[in-house]
């Protein structure tokens, strides 16, 4: 990987661009989770729900904040020591932002500097109405920071670490495991917190689709996978970092300049949305000279992807 001192002024502007908006991504994830979240004792999975998960065994206004930067921390040791570097290094920002403003947020809401953030909180209690507001809200933002992190190249870390690894062990997806370990915290929050409250397990729900709607409809305009074609006169080091790096086949196809009638070598390769930005810095790394073309893929399937279809047999 070029060091910062050695790239080039461009190369440099956006590397620092990529890393502030992992740093933007992680703090409006942070004030999703802690003024709404955990304001009102809502679990809709990652580390700030379990936090509000502990703070019923362990009440205290230092419970959840303290859960949160252990756990934060322990996620990022197990990734750096289950899943190498190259997966810490993505979470590396985010995890330090997340650790330290998250705390602070926290903190604030429980005094009366950001009093104009809180929703009336009724004699009885908390109404279904400031829950479903304070779902939906917070869903909605912990998405878009969640989002902002995926754009730029990066990850939140968190018990994401956990999805990866046992998807990696039982070879399953890790939207698999990040549906069932929401599932799990959700179900206990509801079991915990919500005592028995429907109403309140409904929110959690609509909270979590909200977050995963928000990211989806923000990736949008990013597809599933892309199909990249990339012609450069260094495409063995590029083709070496799509192999090893981004653990993706390629196909090398012999080519000849329709102008100069010279023979290069084409690599094309199908890569994942979380790992478009990677790639283009790393080519822009080895060859700024190269020549790129990326085309949003309808549908990718095989290793790697999703499983080809099977045939269903009629008559059975």
């Amino acid at each position: 990987m070029l060091k910062f001192k050695d790239m080039t002024l461009k190369q440099k502007h956006e590397a620092l661009k990529r890393v502030f908006i992992v740093m933007l991504g992680t703090i409006i994830l942070a004030i999703g989770q802690a003024v709404f979240i955990e304001q009102y004792n809502l679990v809709i999975g990652g580390v700030a729900s379990i936090g509000n998960i502990v703070n019923h065994f362990i009440p205290s206004p230092y419970t959840v904040r303290v859960t949160v930067v252990v756990l934060n921390i322990s996620c990022f040791l197990v990734g750096l020591i289950f899943l190498g570097k190259k997966f810490s290094a993505q979470t590396l920002i985010s995890t330090i932002v997340y650790t330290i403003v998250y705390p602070i947020i926290s903190y604030l809401m429980q005094t009366d500097l950001f009093a104009f953030l809180k929703m009336p909180i009724e004699a009885e209690g908390i109404s279904n109405m400031t829950l479903l507001l304070a779902g939906v809200f917070g869903g909605i933002i912990s998405g878009v920071g969640v989002t902002l992190c995926f754009l730029a190249g990066g990850s939140t870390g968190g018990v994401d670490v956990f999805c990866i690894l046992f998807a990696k062990i039982t070879r399953s997806k890790p939207p698999i495991w990040m549906f069932i370990i929401d599932a799990i915290v959700v179900f206990l929050g509801y079991i915990l917190l919500g005592q028995g409250n429907f109403i309140y397990f409904l929110i959690c729900v609509l909270s979590t689709l909200l977050c995963s709607l928000t990211t989806e409809i923000m990736m949008s305009k990013r597809n599933n996978a892309y199909v990249v074609n990339i012609l450069s006169e260094k495409w063995e080091e590029i083709n070496k970092f799509i192999i090893e790096d981004l653990d993706r086949g390629s196909t090398i196809i012999d080519v000849v300049g329709g102008y100069t009638n010279k023979k290069h070598r084409l690599i094309q390769a199908a890569i994942s949305r979380d790992q478009y930005a990677v790639l283009l810095s790393k080519i822009s790394e080895v060859d700024k000279e190269a020549f790129v073309t990326i085309n949003s893929a309808h549908e990718v399937n095989g290793e790697g992807f999703d499983a080809l279809p099977t045939k269903s047999k009629k008559g059975k």
